[in-house]
Parts: C-alpha cells; sequence; structure tokens
C-alpha cells in the first residue's frame, strides 16, 4: 500500500468513526440505540436527588429544617421581583447588581442568564448559522472522538445527564461539535463541556451555543484565552493571582512555596469553568451569575476570597498533596460556610482589592482573541483528519512550561509585601457556620494559626523547590495535563 493509499485509508476510517458516533446521538434513547451497561449506572431517585438534579451518596433529610423553610420564602418573593424586572429590561444597574448579588432564583436563571448574555440578540443577528454548523461538523469535525468521550463523563451524578443518550447528553454532544467548526481557531478543549454543560441545564441546544460563544468571544468574559492553545489568559491570571496573594495573604504565599503549590495545580479548574465541580454546586451557580453581570475579575476575587477564608486550615497542612486534596476535593463536599455568607465575603474582597487597584489583571494580549473569521468553515489538514496526534511540544506550549519554572522561582525568592491581608479592612469580616453544619474545620487537628507573616528571605535551596509542576508538564500532554479530572 503507498502512503497515499495508506493516507485515504485513514481518513476513510475516521470519517465512519465519526459518523457512527452521530448517529448513536441522533439515535438518543431508541431502544436499538447500543448503549454498554456501564455506560448507564444504576440509581435510584427518591430522597438523594437535590433541587438542582445532582444525585448524593446519602439520603437527603425527609423534611425541610427551619433555615430551609425561610430561604424557600426568601426566594419566592425574589422570582416576583425577578419576573417584574425582567419585563422592563434592563434595569437600573444598581438595582441589577444588588439582586444578583443576592442570588438569582434558580427557576429565574433561565430568562435572566438570556438577557446577561444578550442570546436572544445573538439568535436572531444568526438565523440558521447553529444548523448549519452543526451539519458540517458532522461532516468535518475533527473532534467528535474527544466530545464524545468528555460528554461520556459530564455531571454524570446528574439526572439531566445521567443516561446515556439522553436529551441533554445529545445537545451537549451538538454544541461542542458545532462550535468546534464555527470558531475553528480554538476547535474544542476539554474544559468546554464543562461550561457549556452548565448552560445547558438552564438553556436550550441553540441559547447554549450561543450563550458559550460570548463567554468564549466577548471581551467581558474572554474564555478564547483560556482554552486557545498555551492558554495565554490562564498565564496572565495564574500571574496576577501570585501577585495578589503575595501582597495581600505574604504567610500563606510563602507556606504554598514552600511546598510547591503552584497557583496552577489548584486554579486550574477555578479559572476554566468558574469553580465548578471546586466548591458546592449551589454556591457556583451564585459565582456564575455574578461573572455573568460583572465579568472575569470575579474569577480572581472568588479565587483570593477561597484562601482567605480557608487560610488558617491551609496554613495547617505540611504537605503539597494535602493541600492540593483540601481545595480540590474537600472544600466541594463541604464548603465550610453557607452561600450567603461567602458571597458577602467576595463583595468584601472585590471592594478591598479595587481599592487596592490589584481587581484588574494586565490588560490581555490579541492571542487571547480570536482572529480568524468566526464561522467561516477552514478544512483541517491531514494530521486532524486522520487524527494523529503529535509527539512534540509547539513553540506555544514550550513557552508554558518555561512560564511555570519562572514562577515557580520568581514565588521562591520574593517576600516583599506592601499590603498585610491580616490587618486590613477585609480580614475583619465576621463569617458564621450555621451550629447544625458539619465544619470542614472539625477535621482538621490543632488551633488556630496566626496570621502575621515574617520578612525573612527565601531561597530556592531554604525551600527545597523541586519545579514538580513544570516537570509534570514536561511528562504530559498539556491540555490532558491541564483540564484532567
Amino acid at each position: 500500500m503507498t502512503d497515499g493509499e495508506q493516507q485515504e485509508a485513514l481518513v476513510k476510517r475516521a470519517e465512519d468513526e465519526r459518523e457512527g458516533i452521530f448517529r448513536r446521538y441522533e439515535l438518543g434513547l431508541d431502544p436499538t440505540n447500543k448503549v454498554d451497561s456501564w455506560e448507564n449506572p444504576t440509581f435510584e431517585i427518591y430522597h438523594i436527588t437535590d433541587k438542582y438534579g445532582f444525585m448524593h451518596d446519602s439520603r437527603l433529610p425527609e423534611t425541610r429544617d427551619a433555615h430551609e423553610v425561610h430561604r424557600t420564602k426568601i426566594e419566592v418573593e425574589r422570582v416576583k421581583k425577578w419576573v417584574k424586572m425582567l419585563e422592563t429590561w434592563p434595569p437600573p444597574p444598581d438595582k441589577l447588581h444588588k439582586r444578583v448579588y443576592k442570588g438569582i432564583p434558580d427557576r429565574m436563571r433561565w430568562p435572566a442568564w438570556i438577557r446577561l448574555l444578550n442570546v436572544k440578540q445573538s439568535i436572531e443577528n444568526n438565523k440558521d448559522v447553529y444548523n448549519r454548523m452543526l451539519v458540517l461538523a458532522k461532516k468535518y469535525s475533527t473532534e467528535t472522538r474527544q466530545i464524545d468521550a468528555d460528554v461520556n463523563r459530564q455531571f454524570r451524578d446528574n439526572l439531566a445527564y445521567r443516561e446515556r443518550y439522553s436529551v441533554k447528553q445529545c445537545s451537549l454532544f451538538n454544541v461542542l461539535n458545532a462550535y468546534s467548526i464555527y470558531n475553528s481557531e480554538l476547535g474544542y478543549c476539554q474544559g468546554m463541556a464543562c461550561v457549556a454543560g452548565v448552560l445547558l441545564l438552564y438553556m436550550q441546544e441553540e441559547e447554549a451555543f450561543w450563550a458559550l460563544n460570548t463567554l468564549i468571544t466577548d471581551q467581558k468574559y474572554g474564555m478564547h484565552g483560556l482554552f486557545i492553545e498555551g492558554f495565554p489568559k490562564l498565564t496572565r491570571f495564574i500571574d496576577h493571582h501570585d501577585r495578589i496573594l503575595s501582597k495581600i495573604m505574604r504567610k500563606l504565599h510563602k507556606h504554598f512555596t514552600k511546598h510547591n503549590v503552584d497557583a496552577l495545580l489548584y486554579a486550574i479548574k477555578w479559572f476554566f469553568v468558574v469553580f465548578v465541580e471546586r466548591v458546592p454546586f449551589s454556591l457556583s451557580l451564585r459565582v456564575w451569575d455574578i461573572f455573568l453581570l460583572d465579568g472575569d475579575k470575579v474569577i480572581l476575587s472568588m479565587a483570593i476570597t477561597i484562601l482567605y477564608l480557608h487560610k488558617d486550615e491551609l496554613l495547617h497542612l505540611k504537605d503539597m498533596d494535602a493541600i492540593i486534596e483540601y481545595l480540590q476535593v474537600k472544600l466541594h463536599k463541604n464548603f465550610g460556610y453557607n452561600d450567603d455568607d461567602a458571597i458577602q465575603a467576595l463583595e468584601r474582597v472585590m471592594k478591598k482589592l479595587k481599592d487596592l487597584k490589584l481587581d484588574v489583571p494586565p490588560p490581555a494580549k490579541s492571542n487571547e482573541f480570536p482572529t480568524r473569521t468566526l464561522g467561516d468553515f477552514v478544512e483541517a489538514d491531514m494530521e486532524k483528519k486522520i487524527g494523529r496526534r503529535r509527539n512534540d511540544y509547539t513553540d506555544t506550549e514550550k513557552q508554558v512550561i518555561t512560564d511555570v519554572i519562572s514562577r515557580q522561582e520568581q514565588n521562591a525568592i520574593e517576600v516583599q509585601s506592601t499590603v498585610s491581608y491580616e490587618t486590613s479592612e477585609c480580614a475583619t469580616v465576621t463569617l458564621t457556620v450555621p451550629e447544625d453544619s458539619h465544619s470542614i474545620r472539625s477535621s482538621l487537628a490543632g488551633t488556630s494559626v496566626a496570621s502575621h507573616g515574617s520578612s525573612e528571605t527565601m531561597s530556592l535551596e531554604d525551600n527545597n523547590i523541586h519545579l514538580k509542576t513544570a516537570n509534570m508538564l514536561q511528562n504530559t500532554p498539556q491540555r490532558e495535563m491541564l483540564l484532567g479530572t
């Protein structure tokens, strides 16, 4: 077989695979659709499903406590106010700000998010574009295999996505494939599945497509720079996050440096999917509400809020693995503060960062936004068509590795601070945990750690910095390492 014939055979195999995957999603829940037994785990609905559709290992309470009853009454009143406000959209900015920060009632998230992201206008201005992109994706998408794999593991503990080839699984598959054609420069990156998955919990398929496009391409959110090769916005945000941490939480910053905890290890999912699956879902929705209103600066502020609220517990942890597990796993299961208290703390942090002129990172560079015309079809090259993976790093990916090494070296020697967070106004926030809730603090031994950092100089040798993050990058395919769960 000649090289040309071999390439043609590989392209044909890839086309047949894509056609087969699309066919299964088109069949959906049809009984003739073949589904492996492991893809549809058994579950019981009664007692263990929360109001967002997520299932829990333990049974939920059979009766609601007084606090929950009170919150329900408040939400009913807020729904009435939101219905009235949406009729006269847009409302005065101060009024909208106040109500979004109090929390958009869950039943009002669909109309509120639709308006905040200008979805209806996008659909009107781009009639039939989504359907055309989906048709092209069925014939030309080179991302179908990876998207199929990611759809199969996205939100599988939620009723909407639990069943293989359910309506929402099919919608998620379609949105991601269509968008990989629409934004050919970006294509598909794994974090996009979670973002689109959240949108689809509240929107229909085409609505979610245009909402995703706004989040990716609008400068207010700029997620294109997070997902594009080299992750330029991630690098910029991580650098600014480190800058904030070194200035207002110096002791925690030095503690992280001592134990080789690079922000890349814990903040990836914070930034890529706006805290979904890193804090309780109800809290992540509150953060999403504010993110959709105020833009990407909210992500930086929430990251600092999390570290501030839990700094004492983090200072007790004496190795990298324990710190990362705490930030990635434990806080998702039990954040230790109710949602209202956490959002109040976020507001205070945002105000303090603004006062210190740290609320906005350095301006974005041009590579954080699309340079190709959106919607113009660009046929993939032969390597992508046949699904062949590169064995070497691009120059952009090599630069990411260099940036990680540089940042860790800088963190190890940077100890100068102009502001002590522990003596700032932000540190005076008093947050209470309900008596009947099990605080994550109870699982940690020891007493509170004083929050006054010293000013001694730290060196690479003194702190045994091994640059583990950089080694991980060098030994692992970049996107999989950063976005894998």
